[in-house]
C-alpha cells in the first residue's frame, strides 16, 4: 500500500513539475458547450498536430499548458459526440505567456474574444483593416451587376476597373501594415498568408527590414524560402 502511495505521489509531483515547466498557458471557456473535445493544434507541413487535449464533460471551461518557442498560429479546434457536426475550428496567434479565449457553442467560429497575444491584437486590427475592403469590394460587384443589367458596358469596365484598384489598394496595405510591425511575428505571416500573390520584390523588401529575431522565426524562415523559391 505504501508502495503505490508513493508512487501516487510521484506521478502527480511529476505531473505538476511538467505542468509548471510549460511556458504557455491558453485558457477559457465555450458558453454553452455540455460535451465535447478541445484541442489545441498546429499545422505542421499540411497537417494539424494536436499539442494538447482535453474532454469537456459538464464545465465549459478548459486549461491547456503549452511550450511554444515563438509566436505562432494554433487552432482550437472542437470536436464532438457524435459522427455528424463537423470540427470547427478557431484559428489565433499565440505567445509564450497566459492567452484567453472566450467563444460560445452557437458561434463558435464567429464571435470569440482573445486577450494576452500582442500578435493577435494586432491580426485583430488587420481583420478589421480588410474588412472595410470586403465591403468595398462588395459595393462594387454590386455596382458592376447592376450595370450589367442594365447593359452599360461603359459602367461595366468601371466597376472592373475599381475592383482592380481596390485589390492593389488591398495589397499595399498589407504590405504597409507588416512594414509598420516589423518587429512582430505577424509581419512575415500576413506576406505569406495574405498576399503571396503581390510582386516578389513586396516580400523581399518586408522581409529585409524584418527585426533579425523575426527573420529567424518559423514564419520569417518561411518567407525567405518563398521569396528564394520565387527567383
Amino acid at each position: 500500500m505504501k508502495r503505490v502511495i508513493f508512487g501516487l505521489m510521484m506521478v502527480m509531483a511529476f505531473s505538476q513539475c511538467t505542468t509548471e515547466n510549460k511556458n504557455t498557458v491558453i485558457s477559457g471557456a465555450v458558453d454553452g458547450l455540455k460535451k465535447g473535445h478541445l484541442l489545441v493544434q498546429e499545422l505542421s507541413d499540411t497537417l494539424l498536430v494536436t499539442l494538447d487535449s482535453i474532454h469537456v464533460e459538464g464545465n465549459a471551461r478548459f486549461t491547456f499548458n503549452i511550450d511554444l518557442t515563438e509566436p505562432q498560429v494554433l487552432y482550437l479546434a472542437l470536436i464532438f459526440q457524435d459522427s455528424v457536426t463537423q470540427t470547427k475550428y478557431i484559428p489565433f496567434f499565440a505567445e509564450p505567456g497566459i492567452i484567453t479565449v472566450d467563444t460560445s457553442l452557437e458561434n463558435y467560429e464567429v464571435d470569440y474574444t482573445i486577450t494576452g497575444s500582442k500578435n493577435e491584437a494586432l491580426w485583430n486590427d488587420y481583420r478589421q483593416l480588410m474588412s472595410r475592403y470586403k465591403q468595398r469590394k462588395l459595393d462594387y460587384i454590386k455596382e458592376e451587376l447592376s450595370a450589367m443589367q442594365t447593359g452599360n458596358v461603359a459602367d461595366i469596365e468601371t466597376w472592373r476597373v475599381q475592383q482592380q484598384k481596390l485589390m492593389t489598394s488591398r495589397y499595399l496595405a498589407t504590405v504597409n501594415f507588416a512594414k509598420n510591425h516589423q518587429d512582430m511575428a505577424i509581419a512575415p505571416y500576413l506576406m505569406l498568408l495574405e498576399i503571396p500573390d503581390v510582386n516578389p520584390k513586396y516580400h523581399d523588401t518586408i522581409f529585409k527590414l524584418l527585426r533579425p529575431e523575426i527573420k529567424n522565426s518559423k514564419y520569417g524562415i518561411a518567407l525567405e524560402s518563398f521569396i528564394l523559391q520565387q527567383n
